[in-house]
């Protein structure tokens, strides 16, 4: 597979950028001007609009219509999340197709950068997210400091993923790959998986993308619930749904599936209040995936034990 950069045949290939959106209208000018201002310039926005009731769709109409590498889309009805995303990757036209969130800010040069880097033998490249709140950019925060790397075995996206759809680029060949997305799993969770999969997820570890927190950002997970015995049984729950679902795809070598089962079934003995050591045995058995994130120091042993005693009774990190 060529460098996007170097094939004799075609150095500037046509990214797509699919963005989805949803009564984004209070923050959707900024983000979009940050698509379309990017210094890699042979790009394509394709929007796609999930019955907004606010004056997003309006918005989108007026950017389409003075701009002619913006297409503009609405469903009739709501989709939903993964299904509005599945619509607008199958719509893009480029060899390359990066997800776009409705509110956030991209670096000018994030494509560029992407694309100078990609590895040449990646389906899915990653890069870093960084945050801020409300209209306050100025006070935003990079990626927090630690070690990024490429990414080659699923266990490490299934303890603790760097991967946030909103800062990741595929090849447009892995999308059928991965489509149609399960209901209530991810799709940036799942095509990353895939990718793992057939080969090596790349990593740019540079902060690309600035995600904007707020009140009305889509809630994709169960981290809001309140009490916290009952957030961490869904969260195991949740796992155990996503990593069965993945497994029944029969894509993994037969010792990755096996031991990414096991670690489900040692989820579902557990109720978050007695100590588990199948779970901390795991844990520590596989300590270099689990904690792939953590640079290298001293007494890194301990460190590791430390945490595997708190999965001992979570599960989860």
């Amino acid at each position: 597979m060529e460098n996007p950069q170097t094939s004799s045949t075609n150095t500037t290939p046509l990214v797509s950028i699919a963005l989805c959106t949803y009564n984004g209208e209070k923050f959707l000018q900024q983000q979009v001007d940050s698509l379309l201002t990017q210094s890699y310039t042979h790009i394509e926005v394709v929007a796609v609009d999930d019955a907004s009731s606010d004056g997003t769709r309006q918005l989108l109409q007026q950017y389409a219509d003075r701009d002619d590498r913006f297409r503009f889309f609405t469903n009739e009805k709501n989709l939903g999340y993964n299904r509005n995303f599945e619509k607008a990757i199958s719509l893009c036209g480029g060899e390359y197709i990066a997800v776009s969130d409705q509110d956030d800010i991209w670096e000018p040069n994030k494509i560029e950068r992407m694309m100078d880097q990609w590895p040449g033998d990646s389906l899915f490249v990653y890069s870093l997210s960084g945050n801020f709140s409300g209209n306050d950019f100025a006070g935003r925060t990079a990626a927090p400091n630690v070690q990024y790397t490429a990414i080659s075995d699923v266990h490490k996206l299934v303890f603790s993923s760097p991967v946030h759809g909103h800062a990741c680029m595929f090849r447009k060949e892995l999308a059928p790959l991965c489509m149609p997305f399960p209901e209530n799993i991810f799709y940036d969770w799942w095509m990353s998986m895939h990718a793992a999969a057939a080969g090596t997820i790349g990593c740019i570890p540079e902060t690309l993308t600035w995600h904007r927190v707020h009140e009305s950002n889509s809630s994709r997970n169960i981290t809001s619930i309140a009490d916290r015995k009952e957030r961490n049984a869904q969260l195991r729950n949740q796992c155990v749904y996503f990593i069965e679902t993945f497994c029944q795809k029969g894509l993994l070598e037969k010792k990755q599936e096996n031991s990414l089962r096991q670690y489900a079934f040692i989820l579902k003995q557990m109720d978050g209040t007695k100590f588990s050591w199948p779970m901390f045995r795991y844990v520590m058995r596989n300590r270099m995936l689990v904690f792939h994130y953590k640079k290298p120091k001293p007494f890194r042993l301990l460190s590791s034990i430390k945490h595997a005693v708190r999965m001992g009774y979570k599960g989860l990190l």
